[in-house]
């Protein structure tokens, strides 16, 4: 018998690496577990890298880890930046699938009634304005790429400083159509999930040093209602829309699912799930540096759970 040594290609170990980020939640780690139950976390001990020297290993430890978050004060008024997120999700990259699973699309809502819009009609996802030839009171779709070159500055008058200017609620955008009829003004509440970006997921030592970090000032708690299915099932359809568990605990039978999300203009959300088995109601507690975030984040939530 003849054995054939099958060198590893570059496509199957990062398919192998994807699988251990997926699973890697759900390994034990006596340490992690232990500091989110509030019990001392014991010295844990590992063998060094194989052909690791006594000099190796001192050089490893004198490059500075991260530990936290870095400080996002500033962030708010920051325009997410330009990706091109795949279609197919990196299993589909690989093997040429059609399609990842689907993440949450909200019911389509009327951002402009006939009435107002003089027979001009939009849907969400609304076109991108060029859909050829319509017959009268016909309708079409495309889809509609959100895009921003930044955040919007107003003048503050008592310092005489443009400043960054906030919609309330942050979600909320203002539109401008115009064609051969009239120009059509109105405004809209973005779907907060789809500003949730696909590197959200936190190393569990960052995510517990930075949730003691924050102040307890930026937290805020609010009630799910209705809340189906088990903490795993859950966590999976939270996973779909980019909100990533770091680790599920139970604590005195309840269910504790530790979660974050990197909002688009690099803002980090630290959540903390708490579900008790047969009630509807959950409790969603949130951290962030930039806290103005939590409605949105809140309202994402709401949707996507009901969904």
């Amino acid at each position: 018998m003849q054995l054939l040594a099958v060198p590893r290609s570059a496509k199957m170990h990062k398919l192998i690496s994807h699988i251990y980020n997926l699973i890697k939640p759900f390994l034990p780690d006596s340490e992690t577990e232990d500091k989110l139950n509030g019990r001392g976390a014991g010295v844990r001990k590992s063998l060094p890298a194989r052909g690791a020297g006594a000099d190796d290993s001192s050089a490893a430890s004198s490059v500075p880890q991260s530990t936290v978050i870095p400080n996002q004060s500033n962030q708010l008024g920051t325009g997410p930046e330009p990706t091109a997120p795949s279609t197919t999700g990196l299993l589909g990259d690989i093997f040429g699938a059609s399609a990842a699973p689907a993440s949450h699309v909200p019911p389509k809502q009327c951002w402009l009634p006939a009435d107002k819009g003089k027979d001009t009609i939009l849907h969400v996802p609304a076109g991108a304005l060029c859909v050829g030839a319509l017959q009268a009171r016909a309708a079409a779709e495309a889809p509609l790429a959100f895009t921003t070159t930044g955040p919007v500055q107003r003048m503050d008058p008592l310092n005489n400083l443009q400043v960054p200017f906030y919609m309330d609620p942050l979600n909320n955008m203002q539109v401008a159509i115009k064609n051969n009829v009239d120009v059509f003004y109105f405004a809209c509440l973005i779907p907060a999930h789809v500003l949730f970006t696909e590197d959200g997921q936190l190393d569990k030592r960052v995510f517990l040093t930075t949730w003691k970090e924050i102040p307890a000032a930026n937290e805020v708690q609010h009630t799910l209602a209705n809340v189906g299915g088990n903490a795993d099932a859950i966590a999976h359809k939270m996973t779909l829309n980019n909100i990533f568990t770091i680790a599920k605990r139970n604590v005195e039978g309840q269910d504790m699912l530790y979660q974050s999300l990197k909002l688009s203009n690099n803002i980090w959300v630290l959540l903390e799930l708490k579900l008790q088995p047969g009630n509807p109601e959950a409790t969603l507690s949130l951290k962030s540096r930039t806290v103005e975030v939590a409605q949105c984040i809140f309202q994402a939530y709401e949707s996507i759970l009901k969904s």
